[in-house]
Parts: structure tokens; sequence; C-alpha cells
């Protein structure tokens, strides 16, 4: 809990003591995470908690903390069941996962790796009437290298077969996993525009669980390139404050290997964008406008 002062750190602990998440329960608190001793052994980490709170008033707390401590149990004490079967009925409904980071699901799945700061990539069980995190003990018997082989080619069976497109900025909507496509994004691009080679990346933004927008960095000038930023920011707001399923309003640039990964670059305030982009973003502008002769 570096993140919080150590008065912090001792009012986060009787705030885990009293929080209502934890009815009918025992539980111990220690000095790094809630131990739940009955009905079920469950151990509940503060560090992602303790990173949220580091940014919120402190009035804000009390509610934060039952929240997520609300969403941990739940993750971590569910049934199970369907999980311990063969690892071949289990990889048919396994998919890759974007989870907030704020959710709680790093508390039960430590093997969740950050994709971005506040989002995770975690594998999800595809239930008939529920989506649900897998825990370590999962992964450890199901094995980390398949799931992600299954999640990814199950991901890809989730891609829309309509989408909206306008001026290079494409809109995606379907069902729950189609936020989580940004994980497989190469071939998403080549799936839906037909390019195989995008050496500068796109700008791609998940409002929502069931949304997904990018826009390619491809034939454009400078001023192309900050335009579908505009685009794809305002889009993303639009699309993020009306709903119920939110993931980020933020945009990003994805960039393809060898460095990989994804990059803040704005999100929309309503009034334009709100840009904080780095200077490898910066050196990318510069480079797309010498190709197209504007810089």
């Amino acid at each position: 809990m570096h993140l919080l002062t150590t008065a912090q750190q001792d009012r986060l602990r009787h705030l885990a003591r009293r929080s209502p998440a934890f009815i009918g329960m025992r539980i111990a608190v220690h000095d790094d995470h809630v131990e739940i001793i009955h009905p079920e052994p469950l151990e509940l980490g503060f560090e992602s908690l303790s990173a949220t709170l580091a940014g919120v008033p402190a009035d804000e707390w009390p509610d934060l903390v039952d929240e997520h401590f609300r969403r941990a149990v739940d993750l971590g004490s569910r049934d199970g069941s369907d999980l311990e079967g063969p690892s071949d009925v289990v990889l048919q409904h396994t998919y890759l996962r974007l989870a907030p980071s704020d959710s709680g699901v790093s508390e039960v799945a430590s093997y969740a790796g950050e994709v971005t700061p506040g989002l995770l990539q975690v594998f999800a069980l595809d239930r008939p009437d529920s989506i649900v995190v897998m825990r370590d003990q999962d992964v450890h018997r199901h094995g980390y290298d398949q799931l992600y082989d299954a999640g990814a080619q199950n991901l890809a069976g989730e891609l829309p077969d309509r989408f909206l497109e306008a001026d290079g900025v494409y809109y995606l909507q379907g069902s729950d996993h189609v936020g989580s496509l940004v994980l497989i994004i190469p071939w998403v691009i080549e799936a839906v525009t037909g390019v195989a080679d995008a050496p500068h990346g796109a700008l791609v933004a998940m409002p929502a669980r069931d949304q997904f927008v990018f826009s390619v960095i491809r034939d454009q000038d400078t001023a192309g390139v900050l335009a579908a930023l505009d685009e794809v920011g305002r889009l993303t707001a639009e699309c993020h404050a009306n709903s119920a399923y939110q993931l980020s309003s933020r945009v990003y640039w994805w960039r393809p290997m060898p460095v990989g990964g994804l990059e803040t670059v704005g999100h929309h305030n309503g009034a334009g964008m709100e840009t904080y982009y780095s200077n490898d973003f910066e050196d990318m502008l510069f480079t797309v406008g010498l190709e197209c002769g504007t810089a």
C-alpha cells in the first residue's frame, strides 16, 4: 500500500473491518490484505484498491471500498465446478478478456497482465448465463498457454459481421466480448480492412465491453491522423457515457511489434480532445507527415 500514507493505510484497514461486503463472514484484516476465514478461505489484497483510493477524495472511500470487496468476494467465492472439468471442454468456452484494474479481479487472478494502466488481460469462461473471470487455480489446472491460444481463437469468432465506417474510423458493436478485440488487434485490422501491415499502428478505443473503435494510421498526413484522433475520441466519449458496460473513455495508440502495447494519447472532454501523448507519438506524426510530403 505504498501509494497511501500511514494514516490512509490505517483508514483503509478500518473500512475493510466494517465493510458490509463481509456480513456473515469471519475475517481477519492484515497489513496488506483481508483474510476470509469462514465460510470459504479467501485472501483479498489491498494493492489495486490502494491505487484506486490514492486518487479520490476521502469522502468517497467508504463506497469504493465496499463495492471493491463486494466484487472481489463475488469473484472469489462463485461456483467453479464447471472449471474443474476436462480442459478440452473448458477451452471451448474460454476467451481473452479486458477487465478494469479496479474491478477486483487482480485479487483472485494474480496472473492478470496489465495491457495499459487501468486495464488488465484475463481469461474468462463464457457460461450460458454469465461470464466469469478464471482464478489462479483455474489457470494452473488448464495451462496458461492452452488458455491463451483458445481464448484468442474464440475471441476472433466474436468479430461482428457488420460495422460502421466513416473516413477510416471503424465502429464495431456486438457481443459482450467485442471491446476485448483490441487484444487481437493485428488480426482485427486485417480481417476488417484488409491491411496486413500497419507499421505506424492504429488509434484504438474500448468505450464499453460490447464496443470497439479503431482507425489505422496509413495514407494520412499529420492533419489526417489528428482528425482521426479527434473523431475516435468524440465517438468514444459518447459511447462510454451512454453505456452501462463501460470500459474506458480514453483513446490509445496501438503499436505493432517489436514495440507493441497500448499507449494512452488522450480523451474527448466534450469540447475537443485533451491530448497527452509521448515523444514517440509526436515522432510518428512527423514521420507520416514526411511520407505524405507535408512535414
